[in-house]
């Protein structure tokens, strides 16, 4: 997800939120503590989804001195996880448990 997408995402929510009382500074900190929370959620489905073999891989990547976040990309890419709509999900889930929706 590009961050612009990512921006408008979290801008929206906030809007349909209607925090009252919020400052510029306080709109601030809660779009950038958003955006690190889904950030942190797409990333984790993402893992999650991973076949064992990918995760694996992933794994000894992640743990190399010289660990390149283009390489986990392509590892992520080939692994046959659908990203977009993981990502989608995570959005809508998260969306709906911010606003109030959530079953749960």
């Amino acid at each position: 997800m590009a961050q612009d997408e990512l921006d408008t995402f979290v801008e929206s929510l906030i809007e349909r939120k209607k925090l009252k009382g919020l400052t510029p500074e306080g709109r601030e900190d809660i779009k950038t503590e958003l955006k690190e929370l889904l950030v942190e959620q797409i990333n984790r489905a993402i893992i999650d989804a991973l076949p064992e073999d990918k995760l694996d891989e992933l794994d000894k990547l992640t743990s190399q001195e010289n660990y390149n976040p283009e390489d986990a990309q392509k590892i992520i890419a080939d692994s046959g996880v659908n990203v977009a709509k993981i990502t989608t999900e995570t959005l809508l889930y998260f969306e709906a448990f911010y606003l109030g929706q959530s079953e749960e």
